[in-house]
Parts: structure tokens; sequence; C-alpha cells
């Protein structure tokens, strides 16, 4: 009855409309709302479904909340279901990958993709992953390389917030471990990835030592309650940082680990290091990149894993190898990213991860001798993860989700007030650190596809459309605008391992390569976008000035060499960059304002623990340079972690006359990377909660036939 009064009143509105005039907004607040209910009278009542879809499209660009947009996805996938249409499938999917907080809505989405079946190419009903359930949530859950133990009793992971130690944890207990003796992140050295024995009293893992810096592999006995002592397995100074070498497997007889490592002049390599005597027998050579995970077959007489398609893309296909070197054979190619994740106990099926339906599936491909005997058959279509912790001895799969709700938000804001003057908009899931063009027309930031697949987006403020741009960096961190906004530079790294700083043309996505760098490198831009700002890749203390026309550099400002340089912000007019310093002795952190022409530097604010100021990506000029917005976090442990603060606050600090003060802008989550617009009237920002689980998925592969 609701639905006919609906259809009725606005049948009545909209021939209103057409007989007299504007009588609903063409632009302003209101207008996607009505839009939305345009859209439901075309959809319900008069069956015109791809002008429904067209302008449901509209209004998820204009909607001002995140459950407008949700609905409008919703009936876009309800209005292809009603046209017969695959793409039905692909758009209730956007709906849980892009509003996961409207719990209502994913719940409707997800029944809707459960009533059309499984996605493009099918699959027999037989197979499909009957449980899925959360053995492991919380604040500790890491997303470290690590492994579940064959028995299902335990997963290794390394612990980045605090000590940098393997830890051990039971699934049963909910108790963890550690592994390794760190007290802290002083401890000399961080744990990095692991694997159990086969039979579960050993983890072996990587041990990254810092000075001197080398990579070691170690194996420890589990037995006991305490910190065990580690037996050096494998030891080389020719393994580059960062990467190094990674254990992901043990043979069924506990003779071999399978390893990937990368060398200083980026070569990688698949190999086995010998259990006992740390022999390394190098089976391939690989790019820096290198494979996710490596697994053994069940009878350890192959080796399973993903590499990129190229030097070229992101993509990966799935290979497997004879462990005596004999063969090598591609077992899984298509134009798709596919991601391997481990054997079936048996080993007549290789599971992978594919997103080739529009979302993250798991796959199996039937094997015999290493090769595959049929082709590949869905699984389950959306498991929302291509990261795998291995198979426990019973089939239950164990993978690693992020269900984070962090997203970026815009919302009004009053500078002089100190307050938001409307609710955030959600703007997007999966991104970080963004930009806005100094025309203000465009809103830049990283997202990050449900693939893991980094790309550019550029948002228009005017139509709330969005281009996402795939460039050809395997990573970047955070695009700046050029003045003209015909281009932006980040600091990235390449697919054939380059770091640098890199320039993105905004229109096409191409990239060319501007200097040597490390990856993470924040590059601020000129006013006049001539010259660009980064921190020296040797006197990390020194920030350099390019001149991009004449390639010719000069250093400019150093921070106090006794004290942990935080990133920079360069102001509006070009004459100054705010920073934070971070000095561990006295437990402080200061916003210091550095002059860019030279002279002496300035102390804006310092606060003392447990208050503490958030460095890169938590701090905004003005858009008048005369004060900057920074992130005090309350109830600080550490001067280099925002674990477990009890609040962040938003605090104004001038630069010349005035006194800080707080700004009373409550937001639920805060997580930074504030960025204010040009006319100082909107302020965009990262908020959400970050949260991983680890799931097991069971009873899903098929049972065997009795002649097999």
């Amino acid at each position: 009855m609701k639905v006919v009064t609906r259809i009725f009143v606005l049948a009545f509105a909209l021939l209103g409309t057409a007989f007299l005039g504007t009588a609903f907004p063409a632009s302003g607040p209101g207008k996607a709302q009505f839009d939305f209910e345009e859209a439901l009278l075309l959809e319900e009542a008069l069956g015109k479904l791809e002008e429904a879809i067209a302008l449901y499209q509209r209004v998820i660009a204009d909607a001002e909340t995140e459950a407008l947009a949700a609905q409008a996805q919703l009936h876009i996938g309800m209005c292809y279901e009603k046209l017969g249409k695959q793409e039905a499938k692909k758009a209730y999917q956007a709906v849980i990958d892009r509003y996961p907080s409207q719990q209502k809505l994913v719940h409707l989405a997800r029944q809707r993709l459960e009533a059309l079946g499984p996605p493009l190419g099918g699959t027999d009903p037989a197979v499909r992953v009957k449980a899925d359930r959360v053995v492991w949530a919380g604040e500790n859950v890491e997303h470290v390389g690590g492994s579940v133990s064959l028995d299902g009793h335990f997963i290794s992971y390394t612990d980045w917030y605090f000590t940098g130690n393997l830890m051990l944890h039971d699934l049963a207990s909910g108790t963890d471990r550690p592994l390794t003796g760190n007290k802290d992140w002083r401890g000399g050295g961080n744990a990095g990835g692991s694997t159990f024995s086969r039979d579960g009293k050993q983890v072996a893992y990587s041990w990254q030592n810092w000075e001197p810096r080398f990579w070691e592999i170690r194996i420890v006995n589990l037995e006991g309650t305490g910190v065990p002592q580690p037996r050096r397995v494998f030891a080389n100074e020719d393994l580059a940082a960062g990467k190094g070498i990674s254990p992901s497997d043990w043979s069924s007889d506990g003779k071999w680990l399978a390893v990937h490592l990368v060398r200083k002049d980026r070569n990688g390599q698949i190999g086995l290091v010998g259990v006992q005597d740390g022999s390394l027998r190098v089976l391939k050579s690989v790019g820096w990149r290198g494979p996710n995970k490596i697994f053994f077959s069940p009878d350890s007489k192959y080796m399973a894993y993903d590499l990129p398609a190229s030097d070229a893309v992101s993509q990966r296909d799935v290979f497997v190898i004879a462990v005596d070197g004999s063969r090598e054979a591609p077992a899984v190619v298509h134009p798709a990213h596919d991601v391997v994740m481990g054997w079936s106990p048996d080993g007549s099926q290789l599971l992978f991860a594919s997103d080739r339906t529009g979302s993250v599936g798991l796959w199996a491909l039937p094997m015999a001798d290493g090769k595959p005997r049929a082709a590949p058959t869905l699984l389950k279509p959306d498991i929302g993860s291509v990261s795998s912790l291995g198979l426990t001895a019973s089939g239950a799969l164990h993978i690693f989700k992020d269900t984070s709700t962090q997203a970026l938000h815009v919302a009004p804001i009053d500078l002089d007030a100190g307050k938001l003057l409307g609710g955030p908009v959600v703007q997007s899931y999966r991104s970080a650190r963004p930009d806005w063009s100094r025309d203000g027309k465009y809103l830049a930031y990283r997202s990050t596809g449900s693939n893991g697949i980094n790309f550019l987006s550029i948002r228009s403020v005017e139509s709330g459309q969005v281009r996402e741009l795939r460039t050809a960096l395997h990573y970047f961190n955070e695009p700046r605008w050029s003045p003209d906004a015909r281009w932006l530079v980040t600091g990235g790294r390449d697919f054939k391992g380059r770091s640098g700083i890199y320039r993105i043309d905004a229109e096409t996505g191409a990239v060319s390569f501007i200097t040597p760098s490390g990856p993470a490198t924040r590059v601020e831009v000129s006013p006049d976008g001539k010259k660009i700002y980064y921190p020296d890749p040797v006197k990390r203390d020194r920030y350099i000035e390019r001149d991009l026309a004449s390639e010719e550099t000069r250093g400019v400002f150093r921070t106090p060499a006794q004290s942990e340089r935080g990133r920079v912000e360069l102001s509006p007019d070009g004459r100054y960059a705010v920073t934070i310093i971070m000095e561990a002795a006295a437990e402080t952190s200061t916003v210091l304002l550095i002059p860019i022409a030279g002279g002496e530097l300035r102390e804006l604010l310092r606060v003392s623990l447990p208050e503490s100021f958030a460095p890169g990506g938590r701090m905004s000029w003005t858009p008048n340079s005369r004060a900057v917005i920074v992130t005090k976090e309350i109830g600080a442990q550490t001067l280099f972690s925002d674990a477990h603060v009890d609040r962040k606050e938003l605090w104004l600090v001038p630069i010349g006359d005035g006194e800080a003060r707080k700004l009373h802008i409550d937001v639920d989550d805060w997580n930074g990377g504030i960025r204010l617009h040009p006319n100082g009237q909107q302020i965009a920002f990262f908020a959400g909660k970050q949260s991983q689980e680890v799931w097991a998925l069971e009873n899903f592969l098929p049972a065997r036939k009795a002649s097999e």
C-alpha cells in the first residue's frame, strides 16, 4: 500500500512539475533524494528500468548520505535483475564492498546474491562452502605473513604494534605468547614471515637484524611456556632490506622450507632451505615482487605459487613447479587477478582466489601429477580476501579478512566556530591520503580494490563522478596536485622495483620518473608548480628543493638532528613548512615551523606523554597560511604509535598571534588524513574502525568419487 501511495504521489508531483515549472529543486540538498524517488517511480510504476538505472547512478554521485547512496546501488541491482542481466550480481556486490556500515542493505544484497546463485561460470551446488566462521577477532589480529598450524589450534604472526616479536595465538583460549624476546621496538630486530612444521611442534620464521642489517631464518621449538631459544638455520647479508627472505611452507618430511628471497640488486628467487644444514637450493629466478605465498603439495613433490603476469601489471597468475626442479608449468592463466590459497589435504585440488567474476571468489583447480586435469570450479563467490594462512588437516581454509569501516569523508566546516556544519559524507572505502586540487574542483586519493590492487581515484566535486586510474606503479603514497590540476606527484615504486618520486598525468594515469627516493616518500609541490620538496634519501633530517625544469637540487632546511623527523606540510603560500618532531628521551612531541627561505626554526606548540601529536597525514594548513590543524592524541602510550590512545582531538595552531585552541569536532574513530578545501569551508578526513579478522572456511571441498 505504501508503494502504491508513493507512486501516486510521485506521479502527481512529476506531472505538476512538467506543467507548472520548477516545483522541485534542480540542484541543492534535496536533489538527490528527489532523484531517488523519481527513479523509484520509473522502476516500480513505469517499468523504465534502463532510465531508472541511469537516475540511480546520478543519485549515488550526488547523495549527501551513505545510506541514500547504498539504497540507490541496491535498486540498480534490482533493475538489472528484472532485466535478466548478469550486471545484477556486480551491483549487489558493490553494496557489500562500498557500504559495509549499512548492515541492513548489505544483508539484503547478500540475500539477492544467494538467490541468484553462483556468478558467471556456474558451479556445482554440492561443492559450495557450507560453513564459514570467525575464529579470531579483536585489536591484536595482525596481517603479517603468518600461518595456521595443521591441527588448527594456533596461528603465528608478528606484533607490529609494540615489539616486532614473533607471536603464537591460541585459537581455543584466545591467548598470545611471544616466541622472541623483544621488550619493545628497540630490541634490535623484528620477525617477518613464519610457518609451522607439519607436526606443529616447531615454527620457522624470518628475522631482520638491524645493526648490522641482515636477514636470518630461525626455528623455535614450541614446547614449554616461555620464550624459546631460537636456532639459526640460514643467514645472508646480501638480501634486500624490507623484503629479505621469508619461509612460506614446511615440507611434509620436515627437511625443507619453501622460501622467497630478494637480493639487494632486487633480483628475487624461489627456492628451498634445508632445515638441518641451512643449504639454499634455488629453483627459479623471479622479479622482486615474487609470490604472495608458496605452498607444498601434500606429498611435497610440487610447490604452487603466484607471480605477476608481467612487469607492467598488478594481476597475477598461478604456477606449479616440481621440487626436484625438473619442470614448471602455469596452472591458472587468466586476465583476472589470481592468487594461490593452498592445496586440498589429499592434493587433488589446488585452491586459488580470483576476481574474474567482479568480486574475489574461491576456486578449485583439479590436479594430478602436478598438472591441471580439468577446468577450475567456483567454490564461493565472495570471500573478501586474497590472503591465505593455509589449510588445516581437516581441510579448513584460514584467511585474513580486513573488516575495517575506515573511509574517506567530507564535511562542511566553520573554522572560526571550530565545528562541523553538517554530517560527514562517505566518499570512498579502502582509500587513503586525499588532496584537493588548488582550484577545489577535484579530490584525489589512493584507493585499494578488494583484490588488493592500488589505483588513483579522482572525484569531481561538482558532479560526484569518480575516475579510477590504473597507474604503472605497484605502490604509491600520497598524491599531491600541481597548481593547474594537470598532474600529481607522489612517492612510489614501479612494477620493476624502482623506488622514487613520480609524476602522474591526471587525465591518462601515465607515469614518469622524476628522481630516486624511498617508496613512501611524501612530496610537497610549490605554489607555482615549478619545484617539489622531499626528504633527502641519504641525510634523513634534510629536505631537498628540486627544480622540475632544470633538475637542479639544493638543501633548503634541516630538522633537529637529535629528534626523529616527522613529515612536512608546505603552506599554501610556499613560505613555510610545518612538521612534528618526536623527542624520545624527553617523551615530547612538538609542532615546528620551518621558514623555506631560511631562518630560525620556531616551536609552535609542545606536549608531553600521555599527550602526543600524530605526524604525517594528521595535519593540514588553513588556506590563508596563517594556521595549521594538527591531531593531538590523548592517553598515548608511546610517541611513535597511535594504538590504544584514549581519544584524538583536532587543534588549530596559529603561526603568528593567537593561542592554539581545540576544535569542537566530534567524529567517531578519527584516523587523520586531514585536508582542508581551498575555500576553507570543507574538510576531508578519514574515520572509521580499523579491524581485522581471521576466518575459517569449512566443508567446501567436493567429496572424491570412489573410483578416484
